[in-house]
């Protein structure tokens, strides 16, 4: 069977599922309605298990083969964000506030694609295939849940997986691959400033936890440009800032909230280091107290080589070899890195951007939005790269 040949015979139903799931966000474990359709479109393809409820609402199908061999899982995450849609389409959100505008829809839509495909020729196949359908990504929750609820192990244990993920830098039509650290750790961090509080006409008989705030923040900006060697990779941003209540009262408290990432655990734990240095320091000096309460997230996704070969390899049969790009690590995270570290895995992109189309927002703006082509290539690469890897 030609495998694009197949995803085009099947094209319109995929945009119509698409569609149906843009049109219907739900958000981080609360994809009841995603899992439910997920569910009962794999029982109609005859997938010999479909199990429902893993992580609240995660959805496992298996799909046996003709004859015995290894077991392949592909994986789709399901959850949208709390964004309120700006795109004039007949498929926009209708959930108030909720949108895929990190493509999770097509996503979702691409495994099940890849399930109707497989199961078609599940006679011809050596081994068998897990399709993972998974919540909660955007909280970098739902991939840890489920690989200790056993949907790796569960018999017949996973050997292998794959996940892709649509990316706008990429022309639709195109694949990227990175071999390696992929994409960063996700972590999260609190830092609580507090003083007396006091009158804001008065402020030598207090200590000001608004300017101990500010004088945090630069220098905290100063970690990644001056202590972290530039070809290692770092972000520290802070992004929320809560204090205060009235223009005339110097506040008690000042809470700022932000993210960390990195690459390599070593530059991690240096650069909570020096944020401890630097709370220390400007705490002392300015008469406030702190807190600092620092959340591990998602580890760093370290693509396995092998994999990303296999995927080449796959790429080359499907959009071409000179349609392949080697890309650089992203700081962006992906709960992926969960299940990479379990088994054997890879996370691809699939090219979305369409100048002509006007398809050229970024994930996780209110605009951003596919075409036909990034769903059937990213359906087709699943496809190949389950074949040859069962095949081999």
């Amino acid at each position: 069977m030609k495998i694009m040949e197949a995803v085009d015979g099947i094209k319109d139903k995929l945009m119509e599922i698409r569609a149906d799931f843009h049109n219907h966000p739900e958000l981080s474990f609360k994809e009841e309605r995603t899992s439910q359709i997920v569910a009962e479109a794999l029982r109609e393809m005859g997938l010999d298990e479909v199990d429902t409820g893993i992580a609240k609402t995660g959805v496992v199908g298996l799909l046996r083969g003709g004859a015995p061999g290894k077991t392949f899982a592909l994986r789709a995450d399901m959850d949208a964000l709390p964004i309120q849609e700006e795109n004039d389409v007949p498929y926009k959100s209708q959930n108030d506030g909720v949108m895929h505008a990190c493509g999770h829809d097509v996503h979702t839509t691409a495994v099940l694609g890849a399930a109707m495909i497989l199961a078609s020729m599940r006679d011809k196949l050596k081994g068998n295939v897990k399709f993972i359908f998974q919540p909660a990504e955007e909280v970098a929750g739902g991939a840890k849940i489920m690989v200790e609820e056993g949907v790796l192990e569960k018999p017949p244990k996973v050997d292998a997986i794959i996940g892709a993920h649509v990316w706008p830098e990429l022309d639709a039509g195109t694949i990227g691959v990175k071999a390696g650290p992929s994409m960063a750790a996700m972590d999260k961090f609190e830092i609580v400033v507090t003083g007396p509080g006091g009158h804001g006409a008065k402020p030598h008989l207090t200590s000001d936890p608004v300017v101990a705030a500010a004088q945090i923040i630069n220098a905290l900006q100063t970690i990644v440009s001056r202590s972290i060697d530039p070809i290692r990779s770092a972000v520290l941003s802070v992004c929320m800032i809560q204090g205060g209540h009235a223009f005339n009262i110097i506040p008690r408290e000042v809470r700022m909230v932000g993210t960390v990432r990195t690459l390599n655990e070593d530059v991690k734990t240096m650069l909570i280091a020096k944020v401890k240095s630097i709370l220390k320091g400007i705490s002392e000096a300015m008469g406030v107290e702190y807190e600092f309460n620092y959340l591990d997230g998602s580890p760093a996704l370290v693509n396995d080589p092998g994999m990303i070969e296999l995927v080449e390899k796959a790429g080359a049969a499907i959009v071409g070899s000179e349609n392949i790009h080697q890309l650089e690590p992203s700081m962006g995270g992906e709960d992926f890195t969960y299940f990479v570290k379990a088994v054997p895995g890879a996370m691809f992109n699939v090219g979305s951007r369409d100048e002509k189309a006007g398809l050229t927002s970024q994930l996780h703006r209110p605009t951003f939005d596919v075409n036909a082509k990034t769903l059937t290539t990213g359906v087709a690469m699943l496809c190949q790269t389950a074949l040859m890897y069962l095949d081999a």
